[in-house]
């Protein structure tokens, strides 16, 4: 699809090259990089807005009922010198265009405290449904001896996952995962509809899973991915327990265990974003040692 006013034309991206430059100075640029890994599968559809002819903006978008409430989720990112000229417009409406026949609306993200982000959101009549805090753990300065500690719940039995494990055990592990994006405080009213061969996609080191398991059952995981231009960083995905295992410092144990193994494997910083009002995870992120970066508003544009 692409569509065109007398000065904008907004059309499929063809040229990878325009994602470093169009996602350039994107204080959530790295998400955008991150996606770009996994366009096959998760459907994403790339757009390029140009201005008098020039790349002025990109917008991606992902038609399938990730985000809570069945909604898809989004990214768009105007250069700051093309801003307020009608360039974020033309591509939200190719985005819209794109989810609109199959789900109800879009989620997108902006950077906590951007006024313009804000005022964008204001006038296009996008909701606020909640705010991400995003922290840092800076795993070269941990408490070797203090994380030890923490790196163990009674009963419970912490490692980590070899890539090269069977089908079968991806498939377990793929449904586990699943049903915690599903009854994470995120996916209130539905959503985190994870698709498989993402999850496998995303999954290539044996340093990015890690999983508790009780008397041979799966009660937590925690996963991460290295997190596009920031070397040694990793960005975690997902950390869950089963909602029979809550209470028992499970999280806890997880992430300290795994902040040991990542830290011999090279891995410096951990960053995690987690939603405000989820208490138990902020409580593990704290008692961690993580330290808060920035805040992240989700806000929704509903078609109904």
């Amino acid at each position: 699809m692409t569509t065109s006013t007398s000065r904008i034309t907004v059309r499929p991206m063809t040229d990878a090259d325009d994602l470093a430059t169009l996602d350039a100075g994107n204080p959530l640029g790295w998400m955008t990089a991150w996606w770009s890994t996994l366009t096959e599968s998760m459907d994403l559809r790339w757009y390029v807005a140009l201005l008098d002819g020039e790349p002025a903006g990109l917008g991606v978008v992902c038609p399938l009922p990730f985000a809570q409430g069945g909604y898809g989720v989004g990214i768009l990112n105007v250069r700051p010198e093309h801003r307020r000229r009608g360039v974020g417009t033309a591509l939200h409406a190719a985005l819209a265009a794109v989810v609109r026949p199959e789900l109800p609306g879009i989620l997108y993200q902006h950077v906590e405290g951007d006024a313009a982000a804000e005022a964008t959101a204001r006038a296009w009549g996008f909701s606020v449904v909640g705010t991400h805090h995003e922290s840092v753990l800076d795993l070269q300065a941990v408490d070797r001896t203090a994380y030890e500690a923490m790196a163990a719940a009674p009963g419970v039995a912490l490692d980590a996952v070899d890539p090269a494990v069977d089908d079968r055990s991806w498939r377990n592990l793929y449904a586990f995962v699943r049903a915690r994006f599903q009854d994470a405080p995120d996916a209130e009213g539905g959503g985190g509809d994870l698709p498989f061969d993402a999850f496998r996609e995303m999954l290539a080191e044996p340093w990015q899973l890690a999983a508790a398991h009780d008397g041979g059952r799966l009660v937590g995981v925690t996963l991460v991915v290295a997190r596009p231009g920031t070397a040694g960083a990793a960005n975690t995905v997902i950390t869950g327990v089963s909602p029979a295992a809550r209470g028992r410092g499970i999280a806890t144990a997880l992430k300290a265990w795994h902040a040991l193994h990542m830290a011999e494997r090279g891995i410096t910083h951990v960053y995690t974003q987690n939603m405000e009002g989820n208490e138990p995870i902020l409580a593990a992120n704290r008692r961690l040692g993580f330290v808060r970066a920035a805040g992240h508003v989700d806000v929704v544009c509903s078609f109904s």
